[in-house]
């Protein structure tokens, strides 16, 4: 089947992008093979983009960077199974070069379904023996029961993250196992929900806006025929390299890369404090390298906007916005207390309720104060108990603060978006509630005291109680947000409405 206009175009914008990230690592390669930041993988996926790209004109730099992946320190943050998926996979590299390298180190074998994916297609590209066979037959058997409710990917049990659902799919995508390319497919069609027509496409859990995840859903979303999905992704990539210079490790706050990126430095929100620029770079051209080189789709695929959801993730959709929650997890960036928020369509469409809370399990720039959830002040938190769905469009949510159990109801409707927090008022005193965080970058004028509008976005915030906006509170994955709060003293049940499309917004 020979490929459209449309989608040569799109292979060949992603083959531009590929080939401009390989231009960027050769610059960043030292002279000893290491990059000027450290790296977990990024030698090896760089080795396989530049044997891809151009082993000529990289000849210079794929050798360095074989010597340093040969010295390369073995310890326990030595992320075999990448490095070793990322050499499998390089044309021309002998077995005996990749065990130089490896030397025998053993598998990490985390509880993370990524990292034991990683080590099931690795077994399967070296041995194609009857006893490896079956070995592949034991750990998808238990990679599923482990990991997988249908149609999602767990990043760890009961945790998800569309960042690593994307991951784990392009990797059995990628495989040439068809019972690995059937689970693919079903895993594929959320991530196009998620998507949408804006592209934001791992907005939920750890990893939040990070190029990781957004290529491994361009990727497998243009393997299986959704175009339009792809094609905004694809924008959403091109136009933060365009606003940071160079792809950007997070998508959602795009700016140049700081001499020393991490969760110490403010200017670099969305990044945690194992996250490597290389290896995030390298990876991404990695999968869009493979995607500028798909054959065409059997079929064209589209989805009806509304509402999709599941025990895990829920999802609505209008012409207005599009809403999207975690409703389980084990811990704080698991979850999502407040829904993250897309306003608008396709490419003018903004981030209006940013993802929040980050990994407090590891250092970040996001703390307590960075959960959508009620408080009293600045000390005292509310801990997420859980969710169930009400209806299609309607989510019950429990916190604790203080002792006492609270309850926080959500409702989607076409244009309008209600947020209803009701907590005991016995010995609570004064609490903060809602504790909304809007994207930081968008403008919001308070008209009353109990109504604040966005006009850029034709946005009206309406409560039945008294509203305060903070601006630059905290941080999101998108940056600086200001929080919207509802101060009560005794009476504990307050609504929040967001509404699109007012006359006076």
């Amino acid at each position: 089947m020979s490929l459209s206009v449309t989608e040569n175009a799109l292979r060949r914008r992603c083959l531009n992008l590929a080939k401009r990230i390989a231009d960027d690592l050769a610059t960043r390669e030292l002279t000893t093979g290491q990059f000027e930041q450290p790296d977990f993988y990024a030698k090896a996926f760089a080795v396989n983009l530049w044997t891809r790209t151009d082993p000529v004109k990289f000849g210079p730099n794929i050798a360095r960077a074989l010597d340093a992946l040969r010295s390369e320190p073995q310890d326990k943050t030595y992320h075999r199974e990448f490095i070793d998926y990322a050499l499998l996979d390089t044309p021309g590299l002998s077995s005996g070069t990749i065990a130089d390298i490896l030397r025998n180190t053993k598998q990490q074998c985390p509880d993370v379904a990524n990292w034991q994916m990683l080590g099931l297609i690795n077994r399967q590209k070296r041995n194609a023996g009857l006893t490896a066979k079956l070995l592949n037959l034991v750990h998808l058997t238990f990679i599923l029961l482990r990991y997988w409710r249908a149609p999602v990917f767990m990043d760890r049990p009961d945790c998800f993250s569309t960042q690593y659902h994307a991951f784990c799919t392009a990797l059995l995508s990628d495989s040439p196992n068809k019972r690995h390319q059937r689970i693919a497919n079903r895993a594929t069609e959320i991530l196009a929900q998620l998507a949408g027509t804006h592209g934001f496409v791992n907005l939920l859990g750890r990893g939040a806006g990070q190029s990781f995840g957004a290529t491994c859903g361009l990727y497998v979303l243009l393997k299986n025929g959704y175009r339009n999905e792809a094609e905004a992704i694809l924008h959403r990539l091109e136009d933060a390299l365009v606003k940071a210079g160079k792809l950007p490790l997070n998508l959602l706050s795009p700016a140049p890369l700081q001499k020393n990126p991490g969760p110490e430095n403010s200017q670099t929100p969305g990044w945690y404090s194992y996250n490597r620029h290389d290896d995030y770079l390298a990876f991404a051209g990695y999968w869009l390298l493979k995607a500028s080189q798909l054959p065409a789709p059997k079929h064209i695929r589209s989805l009806a906007s509304g509402t999709a959801s599941n025990d895990i993730v829920t999802q609505f959709s209008s012409s207005y916005y599009h809403a999207q929650m975690t409703v389980c997890g084990r811990q704080s960036f698991d979850v999502s207390g407040a829904p993250v928020i897309v306003s608008g369509q396709g490419k003018s469409a903004r981030i209006f309720l940013p993802p929040t809370g980050g990994e407090q399990d590891v250092p970040s720039l996001y703390d307590e104060a960075s959960q959508p959830l009620p408080a009293i002040g600045e000390t005292e938190f509310a801990r997420f108990l859980g969710a169930r769905q009400i209806s299609d469009d309607k989510i019950d949510a429990a916190f604790e603060l203080a002792g006492i159990v609270g309850h926080r109801q959500i409702e989607f409707q076409n244009s309008r978006a209600i947020i209803s927090d009701q907590i005991s008022s016995q010995d609570t005193g004064e609490v903060d509630l809602f504790r909304i965080l809007i994207d930081g970058n968008i403008g919001l004028t308070q008209i009353a005291e109990d109504t604040i509008l966005c006009r850029e976005l034709g946005i009206k915030l309406t409560s039945n109680a008294p509203l305060h906006m903070i601006p630059h509170a905290t941080f999101s994955a998108a940056g600086p947000a200001t929080r919207i709060i509802a101060k009560t003293a005794q009476g504990h049940n307050t609504t929040l409405t967001i509404s699109w499309g007012d006359s006076d917004a």
